[in-house]
């Protein structure tokens, strides 16, 4: 057993420093090579779950793009196969007003169905305030009913 040396007086004596022994360079270089490898599991498996957390918004993210630009081609289709219609339905309708001879309507509603235009005293007009519909408290003046 070794003793320890006291110093007395104000000085205190400097201790002597032990030089570390050396060691030979291929334990070093494995020493160093272990502490470079040396990885924490939890570290590792922060890193695995915000890789696999990203790879999943990256695909969500490329997958809504392309529902988008899906989206847009349809609406632009669906826009074309619109104006196609309603070009059609405007020729169809200018071809039937076309053919629609007013005076013989006339003709035919006069004569064959006995109508008759409205004269002086024959229009009624009245304001309502629901535009849906129109309740019928009392006849019509001039009107028969059956």
């Amino acid at each position: 057993m070794r003793r320890a040396a006291y110093t007395y007086g104000n000085t205190a004596r400097q201790t002597e420093r032990h030089e570390q022994p050396d060691i030979h360079p291929i334990r070093e270089e494995r020493r160093r090579a272990r502490s470079l490898v040396h990885f924490d599991v939890v570290s590792v498996l922060v890193v695995v779950a915000s890789l696999a957390i990203m790879l999943g918004v990256v695909f969500q993210f490329i997958r809504l793009q392309t529902d988008v630009t899906k989206s847009r081609e349809n609406y632009a289709a669906m826009r074309l196969e619109y104006e196609e219609l309603k070009r059609s339905n405007d020729l169809y309708h200018e071809r039937i007003v076309s053919k629609v001879d007013i005076s013989e309507v006339v003709r035919i509603a006069e004569e064959e169905l006995g109508m008759k235009l409205a004269g002086e005293g024959q229009i009624i007009s009245y304001s309502g305030q629901i535009d849906d519909y129109v309740k019928q408290y009392t006849d019509i003046p001039g009107t028969k009913t059956e």
